[in-house]
């Protein structure tokens, strides 16, 4: 027979009677030993149990004594970082930065920031460290593709940190530090995940609970020494979150003593230079014939890259006399502007519209109003974007026509971008109908006109 315990695995073999009188005494006997034996199995069992919990109690008050350690030997160079609107004492947001030089220079996230970059007249900075020193700040530098900024306040002989030189391997452990919901100064553990593969400009994955607050503050090693820049969390995931690598903060750093920022502050100018940026290095990556996949008797653009994520599903409903089937992209990544402007995106939508008792009279009323129900886009506001203007015609396609509507509106405050939506509809099927959509946000008149292009020549009939 076998006994056995986590880690013990025991085997005990009954031996056979040889004559009468071992009949008489070797079972009870045998089952002595077995009870001998199992206590004392028990005994040991409980003895390495103890071991390991008292094992594992030790190396806890271990981790516990290293972080503690770790928390007072960086917390005086981890501020929270006010927003202030006007001369008042009212936040309009929070954050967190983190000193990286001698000269008061402290490294903070672009979006904890943005309001002052943009409208220098309306709002002001401030630091506060946790021993109570608090003080204006003036921005010096910003880098909106990687949402990060170096800002400059007088914080007399606060703790400078230093950034890792080589990234951490995919297991270790790492320390956030912030001001989260307002908590005061809080050091989060975390495990390091590499590099997120579907997010266009490089971040980290990081689990770790970062929360609103702790953006900007810094992700450390078990040294102190920064590895990543807090800077998002998913907000349907636990515990999944992302960082930007130290690297970057160290180049715009670098980059910020030789080439100041503009004396007045408003780096609008800056901001959209970035912009653009970011249009042409998307335009770089969107280059060449589109990937393209079959979706019943069509072939359409599909996924764009490792930067998008995709998802499909239905739409049916009981007594209803036509279908759909819907396939959509989008990036994951966005470029924060301001509060009222997210933008850099792009995405797609195909849907496919199958009659399933409609006439064709009827069918192509409900593909009027598919075709015209309003555009839907977020975060648009006056101050950022003219109203759409829209243009529609007919096209040929590959196998078949197609109705299109290109609809585009201008950026005021960064010239030279625009937002783009392109509503596709095929019109050659009584019973079966393609309604694509593809929109654009914050490119170029010229990148917006040669996707739209692109992305038309991609749509066929496959009869």
């Amino acid at each position: 027979m076998r006994y056995s315990h986590p880690g013990i695995s025991v085997r005990v073999w009954r031996l056979p009677a040889t004559n009468a009188v071992g009949a008489w005494y070797k079972a009870p006997v045998q089952m002595s030993i077995v009870t001998a034996v199992m206590k004392l199995l028990r005994g040991l069992c409980y003895l390495g149990l103890a071991a390991f919990g008292a094992a594992a109690a030790a190396q806890e008050a271990e981790i516990s004594s290293q972080t503690h350690a770790l928390f007072e030997q960086i917390r005086g160079g981890v501020a929270q970082i006010r927003v202030l609107l006007g001369a008042s004492d009212t936040h309009a947001a929070t954050g967190t930065g983190f000193v990286v030089g001698d000269d008061g220079l402290i490294v903070t996230n672009y979006h904890v920031i943005a309001d002052k970059a943009l409208e220098p007249d309306v709002y002001q900075l401030e630091f506060v460290l946790p021993g109570g020193l608090r003080g204006p700040l003036q921005i010096v530098a910003i880098d909106v593709l990687n949402d990060l900024a170096v800002v400059k306040g007088d914080v007399g002989s606060a703790h400078v940190l230093g950034f890792r030189g080589q990234p951490l391997a995919k297991g270790d452990r790492g320390f956030s530090l912030g001001y989260p919901l307002s908590q005061g100064l809080t050091v989060v553990e975390g495990i390091y995940n590499g590099r997120s593969e579907e997010l266009y400009y490089e971040r980290i994955h990081f689990t770790g609970a970062i929360n609103s607050g702790m953006s900007g503050g810094p992700a450390v090693d078990a040294m102190g020494r920064v590895f990543g820049v807090n800077v998002a969390t998913h907000r349907r995931g636990q515990l999944v979150s992302f960082l930007v690598p130290s690297r970057f903060a160290a180049e715009l750093l670098a980059s910020s003593s030789a080439q100041p920022g503009p004396p007045s502050g408003d780096f609008r100018s800056t901001v959209a230079a970035q912009l653009r940026a970011h249009d042409l290095a998307l335009r770089k990556v969107l280059k060449g014939p589109l990937p393209t996949q079959q979706l019943g008797p069509l072939v359409v653009p599909a996924r764009m890259g490792t930067f998008m994520q995709c998802a499909a599903g239905t739409e049916r409903e009981r007594g209803r006399a036509y279908d759909v089937n819907s396939y959509y992209c989008h990036t994951l990544s966005s470029l924060y502007v301001d509060p009222k402007l997210q933008t850099g995106m792009v995405s797609f939508r195909h849907r496919i519209l199958r009659s399933l008792s409609l006439d064709p009279v009827r069918f192509a009323h409900v593909q009027e109003q598919q075709f015209r129900a309003p555009i839907s886009s977020d975060f648009t506001s006056r101050k950022h974007h003219t109203a759409y203007a829209c243009r529609d015609r007919i096209v040929a396609l590959e196998g078949g026509r197609a109705k299109v509507a290109q609809c585009l509106r201008r950026y005021k405050l960064f010239e030279g971008l625009y937002d783009m939506v392109l509503k596709v509809a095929t019109l050659d099927d009584s019973a079966l109908a393609l309604h694509s959509e593809l929109e654009m946000d914050g490119v170029s008149f010229e990148h917006a006109m040669e996707l739209s292009r692109r992305f038309l020549e991609a749509i066929r009939w496959n009869r």
